[in-house]
């Protein structure tokens, strides 16, 4: 039986799709030559053949896993769920269409329904014709847990994945890039070491490594991994914004800016290079290019750039400019503890009291433990002239954290009760 192996990229997000197996009936011969056109990357021609595959046979279940991970290619995710769901109802043994959907969901940032998914696969296990993709599903279930910081759970799906699978490099390279994350830089380290052993031309374990060796704050290994890796593979947009930091790191802030317009220039869309050369530009303070970059990238939906957007209009005092910025990242992410108390933050700077009040009690409700929300409600409450509940959110504060603010505004305000 073939199978369409997935593809890893820097991030690691994975992509499996079952082409089928059995006696060759049309649909599997169908089949086939749609797993042909996949592989040559005609995607449309492939959606044609399965297409004729569920036409031959509408209960052929990895025709529609098939269907639907060619949608997913193509940007139509309510197709290509549909199509996921499909192959389930028609064949529900089958672990590939349980750990495609598992991806979707995943991508989709359904974390938590893609680990159900994924952990149906891995009870099917049994039924991976091709253990290669089964060791598969064990990657992209750590990635999922790593996306969740159920970091240990990760490692243990990436060690699964392993034992299937030694000499694979992209399980070492999906295993330090959650090893990253988990803040363990040595073995992060260790696991691109062994990716590099594998194969010494492999530039997305290089410039992973070469980011590990940035956060370490060590300059020339970082500079001299991300270079390797743009000798080998010059098209990895992501190692180039890696480089841009370390030359920003090491106050090469003009040599920064340059790569981040080359980038631009190369990949229009890719966003993190227009939030990377906002950054050198609010370094600068040159307000009004880091506001242009960090809006572009916003326009495209990046969340990041919303609050950066966000941050640099309430830092110009441009209150409505950052709350409309703040709130449309809450529209697309909300229960953000930090961006409510912006929110609230800025309808306190436009004297619109009860409003703030009204966000900073939402962040409350998300994190109780956390002072920032109550030291933002009494100033409020104080500005408000309701003296009392502001110094009884200030005391609150103390409870919470030894805020020397806290303690001033306990100060005045009890001054302004005697006085």
């Amino acid at each position: 039986m073939k199978k369409i192996r997935r593809i890893s990229t820097l991030l690691i997000l994975l992509i499996l799709i079952s082409t089928g197996c059995g006696s060759k009936s049309p649909a599997v011969a169908i089949n086939e030559e749609g797993y042909k056109l996949y592989i040559s990357g005609d995607y449309q021609g492939a959606l044609e053949k399965y297409n004729e595959a569920i036409t031959a046979d509408s209960s052929y279940s990895t025709a529609y896993a098939n269907r639907g991970m060619i949608h997913f290619y193509l940007g139509k995710y309510e197709e290509a769920l549909a199509d996921m769901n499909k192959a389930i109802e028609v064949n529900p043994k089958d672990p590939v269409a349980y750990s495609n959907r598992g991806y979707f969901q995943l991508a989709m940032g359904q974390v938590n329904e893609a680990l159900k998914n994924l952990d149906e696969a891995i009870a099917l296990k049994k039924n991976f014709d091709d253990k290669q993709l089964l060791a598969l599903t064990y990657v992209t279930q750590g990635s999922a847990y790593g996306m969740i910081g159920a970091f240990e759970k990760g490692i243990a799906s990436f060690d699964e994945a392993l034992a299937i699978n030694k000499n694979d490099k992209t399980f070492y390279n999906a295993k330090g890039i959650l090893l990253k994350d988990w803040e363990k830089y040595d073995e992060a380290i260790e696991a691109y070491n062994e990716a590099i052993t594998i194969d010494q031309s492999y530039a997305y374990a290089y410039g992973n490594r070469g980011f590990v060796f940035f956060i370490k704050e060590e300059y020339t290994k970082a500079l001299a991994d991300v270079d390797t890796a743009i000798e080998i593979d010059a098209s990895i947009p992501q190692v180039y914004n890696t480089k841009a930091l370390i030359h920003s790191a090491i106050g090469e802030k003009d040599t920064a800016i340059e790569i981040y317009d080359y980038m631009i220039t190369r990949w229009p869309h890719y966003n993190d290079a227009y939030i990377g050369r906002g950054n050198e530009y609010l370094l600068k303070e040159d307000f009004a290019r880091a506001l242009t970059d960090f809006s572009v990238a916003a326009s495209n939906g990046n969340l990041d750039a919303m609050v950066q957007k966000g941050y640099l209009h309430m830092t110009l005092e441009q209150y409505e400019d950052g709350l409309q910025a703040f709130k449309q990242y809450n529209e697309v992410k909300p229960n953000n503890y930090l961006v409510l108390v912006e929110i609230g933050n800025g309808y306190q700077q436009l004297s619109q009291y009860e409003e703030s009040i009204t966000y900073y009690d939402q962040a409350i409700e998300i994190d109780p433990q956390h002072y920032l929300a109550y030291y933002s409600k009494g100033l409020s409450l104080k500005y408000q002239e309701k003296y009392e509940e502001a110094l009884d959110m200030m005391n609150l504060v103390l409870t919470k954290h030894d805020l020397e603010e806290a303690k001033k505004e306990i100060e005045w305000i009890e001054k302004k009760r005697k006085g």
